[in-house]
């Protein structure tokens, strides 16, 4: 119920209008009285009023100077003036000071419950306009952890933005860390994941590790962390104002205490995953923080230095500068080191079906055996190393083991043998490997053709609710770009294309099948607006679907 308050120095006008507004009873509305402004605002401060019919010219605090009190004190509520035909000089002060509306005195009963009622239609308005706010901003919160991830994904990607709009970029989604100054990167990676573990208890995990970290990061550094995908985490961190060195907050520098403190705060992290999680957990840093529009090149540094040599370790806990060591390495004889921790990430590129790096890892390989300056101890351990990886790697799966079995000779992998050269020896080993990746290629049509399976019954079972690209994403535990791409690639046509052909084909079947009307039918089949739903139907079919429906019972 809205409240009202009638504001006169005279009492029967008073009474008349509490007569009359109280018989409306459409108005719903809770009268109260005051006999000068002095009163009223007295009223006014003892509860909520949402509308004042008040006289302009009254002894005392006057109508203006009410409206005055009332815009500064209640800027809600809504002013009506009561004027007499020798009060409109009043009346231009009484709009620039923001009344709502004016009426005559000597106006009919149905003109002031008109003003009334318009005043009432307002309040409505603007209720719902707030009520829309609030949820606007509360989806706006729900959408923000998306909103941020998609933003930083981009950075991450090269994607390019002038400083402007890095500025509006971080205010619209209140970004936690400041726009003008440099971030550090970080970048985590899982070592291993026990066999079968679900993808659910992985997230699960990665967002403890997220927390761990977030823990020991604070209060020294401001931070923002997403998990990339199922193994790694990609923090940004910024230090606070605390931990910058005097003079040089334009720059975002860390003191030695504080680059100290970020040491320190990795380790720990590392160590809790160990012991709290029971996980071994690498990490990869930028030595120095960089620029907003250098992130993208720091983060493929950081992956590839994850990659290869030192990063391949178990527990790793590097800095860019190691990629700069890297790089210096020539293609003739490496340490020891690099040798295992190439062998080890040609088993996780088997793992993860990464051909294309597997074949360019191989091929650096290769070039022990291919080279007359490297000894024959240092050739035969290459071969007794891929030996061990691979037959570990076939003896996982017997199925695997199977077909290869019948492909290859197995036996060489068990005990060295002669084979003459060493390029047939190499040439076995890339024999055995494409018969691994056959085998792999003809295992990924079974997966795709389950995953698209999978698709589609989510899709049909949840085709009366808004689907979108990530909730089915989601349901297939894979990325929403990686999998709208691969869901092309092996269908050859687009998610939402083929999202709108079941909805067309599911929207025919109950306009022939049933009676239910059209608006029913919108929302069985997703749409909440049975217009937009004539529109989408019209467009695939050139016939409404009244149209339909009768053409297909006149046939």
């Amino acid at each position: 119920m809205n409240s009202l308050l009638v504001v006169d120095d005279l009492p029967i006008i008073v009474d008349g209008l509490m007569d009359l507004f109280n018989q409306a009873e459409h108005l719903n509305l809770d009268v109260l009285t005051a006999y000068s402004g002095d009163e009223a605002l007295e009223v006014l401060s003892g509860r909520r009023v949402d509308i004042v019919v008040s006289d302009i010219h009254m002894p005392g605090l006057e109508g203006i100077q009410l409206l005055q009190e009332i815009k500064a004190r209640w800027p809600d509520c809504i002013v009506i003036f009561l004027t007499g035909y020798n009060d409109f000089h009043y009346v231009q002060d009484a709009m620039r000071y923001g009344g709502f509306e004016y009426i005559l005195k000597v106006e009919s009963d149905e003109k002031i419950i008109r003003a009334v009622e318009r005043a009432l239609d307002k309040i409505a308005e603007d209720t719902g306009r707030q009520e829309m706010t609030v949820q606007t901003r509360s989806r706006l919160r729900l959408a923000l952890p998306s909103l941020r991830k998609e933003f930083v994904s981009a950075l991450l990607q090269g994607k390019p933005i002038t400083e402007k709009q890095l500025q509006q970029q971080f205010a619209e989604i209140d970004f936690p860390l400041s726009p003008s100054l440099p971030a550090t990167l970080l970048l985590g990676r899982v070592d291993s994941w026990k066999e079968m573990t679900p993808q659910s208890d992985k997230e699960l995990l990665l967002y403890a590790i997220q927390n761990i970290a977030e823990e020991y990061l604070r209060p020294a550094f401001r931070c923002y962390s997403y998990a990339l995908d199922s193994s790694r985490i990609v923090w940004l961190i910024q230090p606070t104002d605390s931990t910058m060195e005097s003079g040089s907050s334009a720059k975002g520098d860390v003191s030695r205490q504080s680059r100290d403190q970020l040491e320190r705060a990795l380790s720990a992290i590392q160590r809790n995953c160990k012991r709290l999680l029971k996980l071994s957990f690498s990490i990869v840093r930028s030595a120095e923080p960089a620029e907003w529009r250098n992130v993208s090149d720091r983060f493929h540094t950081l992956s590839d230095l994850l990659l290869y040599d030192l990063g391949l370790c178990e527990e790793a806990l590097l800095t860019d500068e190691q990629a700069k060591i890297r790089e210096k390495v020539t293609d003739g004889k490496e340490e020891d080191y690099f040798l295992y921790n190439r062998i080890q990430l040609l088993l996780r590129c088997l793992e993860n079906n990464h051909r294309e790096e597997f074949f360019q890892i191989y091929g650096r390989l290769m070039k022990t055996w291919s080279s007359d300056e490297e000894p024959f101890e240092r050739k035969i351990e290459l071969y007794h190393s891929l030996s061990a990886v691979l037959l570990s790697f076939i003896n996982r799966n017997p199925e695997l083991k199977k077909h290869v079995g019948l492909v290859i000779d197995l036996e060489p992998l068990l005990q060295y043998r002669e084979m003459g050269s060493w390029d047939k020896v190499g040439r076995y080993f890339m024999r055995l490997v494409e018969a691994v990746w056959e085998r792999n290629a003809d295992q990924g049509t079974d997966f795709s053709f389950k995953m698209i399976q999978t698709v589609h019954r989510y899709i049909e079972d949840h085709i009366t609710t808004d689907i979108s690209l990530n909730s089915i994403a989601d349901h297939v535990g894979m990325n929403p770009s990686y999998f709208s791409r691969l869901y092309k690639q092996m269908t050859g046509k687009g998610l939402s294309e083929y999202i709108n052909d079941y909805r067309n084909l599911k929207a025919k079947e109950l306009l022939l099948n049933s009676s239910m009307k059209v608006g029913h039918i919108a929302e069985a089949v997703g749409y909440n607006s049975a217009l937009a739903f004539i529109r989408f139907f019209k467009k695939h079919n050139e016939l409404t679907p009244q149209e339909y429906r009768t053409m297909s019972h006149h046939s």
